[in-house]
């Protein structure tokens, strides 16, 4: 099967995603925060990718929090932050959030034509690379995986890149894997050991230490923290039940 891996969203035309099955990953910070919310209990995450559009669903539904980031800060008037420490157990159990990013919401909902869409990162890879393996095994008609990643403000990103790396070293043999895909396995390989400097050191990584945010870095770099294996369809995200 051909495995191919994006550098970014919105840099080029999206592929045809039709009997595909996609995996998502926006390590700084989004589907890090999606996964951690779901983890503390949320009910749902609806991505969105416009302010706008977030606050018109907050209100038409009472009970909705609303999460995001511009330029990595909360939004105005917005309940919550891009930050993964903003959705513990005790703000997000039992709730729904609707969430809007600079890259990750949209990377999600890009993806949306595709058979199936996993929302991985750092914290839950191995369990996502898993639920993969056993879709497609029991799916003769997908015929293709494609890893999307978020990118920052449609470039490259490094963190990203060694998560998709680390979900195809999961993946093992069998799999026919485009050269970026190569790389970001060698990328992951060489920098396995020192995951959480190799993000500070990123672009994004030190954006975000130069505005005070080195603890949500030093969250996200953690590797397999979670269970949960998020999936979206029909414009939200919950937790996917894995059989067997």
């Amino acid at each position: 099967m051909d495995v191919e891996v994006l550098p970014c969203i919105g840099y080029f035309p999206m592929p045809d995603l039709t009997d595909k099955a996609v995996i998502v990953i926006d390590v700084l910070r989004a589907t890090s925060t999606v996964i951690t919310a779901l983890a503390n209990g949320c009910r749902v995450v609806v991505p969105v990718c416009g302010i706008e559009e977030a606050r018109e669903i907050k209100a038409g539904e009472s009970g909705v929090l609303l999460g995001g980031e511009r330029r990595a800060q909360r939004i105005d008037g917005f309940d919550l932050g891009n930050s993964p420490s903003d959705y513990s157990p005790e703000v997000v159990s039992g709730k729904k959030v609707v969430i809007t990013t600079t890259n990750g919401t949209k990377a999600i909902q890009a993806a949306q034509e595709a058979s199936k869409i996993w929302i991985a990162s750092l914290l839950n890879a191995d369990s996502v690379t898993e639920a993969v393996k056993l879709f497609l095994a029991r799916h003769e008609e997908i015929r293709g995986l494609v890893i999307i990643c978020a990118g920052t403000e449609e470039r490259f990103d490094l963190p990203d890149t060694i998560c998709a790396g680390m979900i195809l070293a999961g993946l093992g043999s069998g799999f026919s894997i485009n050269d970026l895909g190569l790389a970001a396995r060698m990328m992951y390989n060489i920098s396995r050991e020192n995951i959480k400097e190799t993000l500070k050191n990123s672009r994004h990584g030190q954006y975000m230490l130069s505005i005070g945010m080195e603890c949500d870095i030093d969250f996200c770099a953690l590797v397999n923290i979670y269970s949960v294996v998020p999936v979206y369809q029909h414009g939200q995200i919950t937790i996917e039940k894995i059989d067997g």
